[in-house]
């Protein structure tokens, strides 16, 4: 696979990801229990919603893909200054 490509694809997740954990991020704001509901969260009376249990999970996913897609990026960057590299022509004066 193409290098430039796959470090597209990478970025494309790691997008995604951090736009799924932005969301979980507000709907968890949103949801937090409050008053007599967080009393009853705190005793384990009451069960705390999905959303707020699984945001921080969301969020981990987002910084571990965006790491890797940062990592690509510069993966790709660097395999295309090589191959460029090998491309040049050799200018260099040769000793006859």
């Amino acid at each position: 696979m193409n290098h430039e490509a796959f470090a597209a694809r990478v970025e494309h997740i790691a997008m995604a990801t951090g736009i799924i954990a932005g969301i979980s991020a507000a709907a968890a704001t949103l949801a937090t229990p409050t008053g007599l509901t967080a009393f009853g969260v705190w005793l384990g009376l009451v069960d705390q919603p999905l959303v707020v249990t699984a945001a921080p999970i969301l969020d981990k996913l987002a910084t571990v893909s965006g790491t890797i897609s940062g990592m690509t990026y510069f993966y790709a960057v660097r395999k295309k200054r090589k191959i460029q590299k090998q491309s040049v022509p050799d200018d260099s004066p040769h000793a006859d």
